[in-house]
């Protein structure tokens, strides 16, 4: 009986423990191994919290040799905000471990991405490599399109004022000034064909679209291209990884797993790997190739514009 109360108070003792909050400063084992002073906050009987300077994380206990450890890694931004605005009076919740540690471990062994790929082999190399290709042509059509974005409206309504005016030249020579701009040299191959007949017109404003289209849609072809590798080579991965992996389970058997969790990673890090690159590409291409398709049509539509303000000023005057 005197056991079973003993118990019982130690049970009493921990459900009354698991409300207390407690904080104090005291000597922790930092992430790279050096004591240092910090402020600790106990949070029941089961997690504590740390914060050094302006790091802040979880802290496992060491009963026998009474020390504190910081994790080592920090926990999740978020999480760690929530925990910073706890410790500063700003806010009522805050993240606990009531596993005994266990939530902690896991926390431990999680691995971002960047910590994955070494893990996806020698195919990692060539997807990484079709990646940075890939960001390279995005941002240079960006800034290309960028660049050749100008007001049509605002074109087509100097022109139709000079022809209003039937002052060509003044046209012709404001036109020019911008010949930078795609929109500016369509409509200056329009112009000086003004005296021309209209089907004659129409055919100098098509040749001079499509002059204009093959450096719209540079490079556009090789995005999806890449973005079509990137998948296979994960595939490629894939496969070489499950033949490592079938090649220990031939010499060593099925006993010990760890054997085999090579393989298995190469396996699922490289397909991973592969997707991840693959679908901002192809998500980048449909994005630009819809920007190059809106410019287009917007050429053709100013040129149609143009074609019959000449027809309608040259038949008047």
């Amino acid at each position: 009986m005197d056991d079973i109360r003993a118990m019982a108070t130690t049970l009493f003792a921990v459900i009354e423990a698991s409300g207390e909050v407690t904080w104090h400063q005291g000597a922790i084992v930092n992430r790279e191994g050096r004591k240092s002073e910090a402020d600790i906050l106990l949070l029941g009987p089961f997690t504590a919290l740390y914060k050094l300077g302006e790091e802040i994380g979880f802290l496992n206990y060491t009963a026998k040799s009474d020390t504190y450890y910081a994790l080592s890694h920090l926990p999740k931004q978020q999480m760690r905000k929530t925990i910073k605005h706890y410790m500063a009076g700003e806010g009522d919740t805050v993240t606990m471990d009531i596993s005994r540690g266990a939530a902690l471990r896991q926390l431990t062994h999680e691995l971002s991405l960047l910590d994955q790929i070494p893990k996806g082999g020698p195919i990692i190399w060539p997807i990484l490599i079709i990646f940075a290709i890939g960001i390279l042509i995005i941002f240079e059509r960006l800034f290309f399109l960028f660049r050749i974005r100008c007001n049509g409206n605002d074109l087509v309504k100097r022109i139709e004022d000079s022809a209003i005016a039937d002052t060509w030249k003044n046209a012709i020579t404001f036109i020019k000034k911008m010949r930078k701009k795609p929109m500016a040299r369509v409509l200056e191959a329009g112009l000086l064909s003004h005296q021309e007949a209209r089907e004659n017109l129409e055919n100098s404003l098509q040749e001079a679209i499509l002059k204009e289209i093959p450096p719209m849609e540079r490079f556009l072809s090789t995005l999806g291209m890449l973005a079509a590798i990137a998948p296979l080579l994960g595939l490629l991965g894939t496969v070489t990884g499950m033949i490592e992996t079938f090649h220990i389970i031939t010499l060593y058997g099925t006993g010990d797993p760890r054997l085999m969790s090579g393989g298995i990673s190469e396996a699922l890090v490289t397909t991973m790997l592969g997707l991840s690159v693959a679908i901002p590409l192809m998500l980048a291409q449909t994005l630009l190739n819809r920007s190059v398709d809106r410019h287009i049509g917007e050429l053709e539509e100013k040129a149609v514009t143009l074609v019959n303000i000449i027809q309608k000023y040259r038949n008047t005057q």
